[in-house]
């Protein structure tokens, strides 16, 4: 049995409908009408000690009168209890929102299920629990403090990385242990304090991994997948035309702006790289004709890849490097750790490559 995170108690109602096709929703008020079509529980409430905050995969699962369903979902870490929680097929994060992207709406409920919904004497059990992570999934967080929804997501995450000391010591104040390796990480959890981007989570971005950025208003948070830091000029209200113009003559810095979905294409043409950020706080960094389909008179936030080259560093010789701080007795095993936190060396990579050059002749 997987970990349980939440659960709640509701009624059922005689207006419950369960017909909407995006959403369902657990309200805490104790009375509606036929108009609330998602809705499937009513006088909604915590039972037991309420968590500060719930994240990551969850699996949510209705009981009533014998009957029982499950929802597959993203739970929002923004969500507090206390309030009604609608769990929506879409991504959008509002703050009544318990969880996004489920696999079934009010809609989609079994009938037998709605038929005991819409009895008022019925109990509504609801119960959240923790689900496995689909895929490779990078959550980066920028924290100001040990609060609710930085230890939800670190429960929720299958390794934490700190990219500074600051979030190390955060990490370790909410009862949690940063980890020195993210091979393979599942749900990873990139904790920062200040700006920057470490070369763990370089190399965790150059593997288009699905991207959540928390804790950055959406004009910084539209950058957060991309896979190359760069310096942000944000451009809102510019026309298209300006923003042109300003991305031409900015080409070391990553030009943020807003424009409607259906106008992607135009707004970043000649563009090679950009972020999207259609969703609230997941930003899709990726070649500009992949977002051709893109629909809708509703704005999203972009992010031009800069042009020019923003690599402060300077071409090294590796092996000269490895050779010589292994001349200076630097032991082989944290030569091999620096060197497999660099964008494109896996771990075995590193150890094999130190470990050559550590054979005598």
């Amino acid at each position: 049995m997987s970990e349980e995170l939440l659960r709640l108690r509701c009624r059922g109602h005689g207006e419950i409908r369960a017909t909407h096709g995006k959403t369902l929703e657990f309200t805490a008020d104790s009375a509606i009408s036929g108009r609330a079509t998602c809705v499937v529980g009513v006088a909604g409430e915590v039972v037991g000690q309420a968590p500060g905050a719930v994240a990551g995969p969850v699996e949510i699962t209705i009981s009533a009168g014998g009957a029982t369903t499950t929802v597959r979902a993203l739970a929002n870490s923004r969500w507090r209890p206390g309030a009604s929680a609608v769990v929506r097929r879409s991504g959008q994060r509002l703050p009544n929102t318990l969880a996004t992207d489920a696999d079934l709406s009010s809609a989609d409920l079994p009938r037998e299920l709605v038929a005991a919904l819409a009895d008022p004497n019925t109990v509504v059990d609801v119960v959240v629990r923790r689900a496995e992570t689909p895929g490779t999934q990078l959550v980066r967080y920028r924290a100001v403090g040990p609060e609710d929804r930085l230890a939800a997501e670190c429960a929720a995450a299958d390794v934490i990385v700190a990219e500074d000391a600051g979030a190390r010591a955060l990490i370790a104040e909410l009862g949690f242990a940063a980890a020195r390796d993210a091979t393979n990480p599942g749900r990873a959890l990139a904790v920062s304090t200040v700006e920057g981007t470490s070369a763990v989570v370089r190399r965790l971005l150059a593997e288009r991994p699905r991207v959540e950025v928390l804790g950055l208003p959406p004009e910084l948070a539209v950058a957060g997948a991309a896979p190359t830091p760069a310096p942000v000029l944000v451009a809102t209200g510019l026309s298209r035309k300006d923003v042109t113009k300003l991305a031409a003559t900015s080409r070391a810095a990553r030009v943020v702006f807003r424009c409607p979905a259906a106008e992607v294409p135009r707004w970043v043409a000649g563009a090679e790289h950009v972020s999207v950020m259609a969703l609230d706080e997941r930003p899709v960094w990726a070649a500009v004709d992949e977002f051709a389909q893109l629909s809708g008179s509703a704005d999203v936030w972009c992010a031009l890849d800069p042009t020019a080259s923003t690599d402060l560093g300077v071409d090294v010789d590796v092996a000269e490097l490895v050779t010589a701080l292994l001349g200076y007795d630097v032991a082989a095993s944290t030569v091999a750790r620096a060197l497999a936190a660099q964008p494109g060396w896996s771990r075995k990579q590193a150890y094999d490559f130190v470990l050559e050059r550590t054979k005598p002749g």
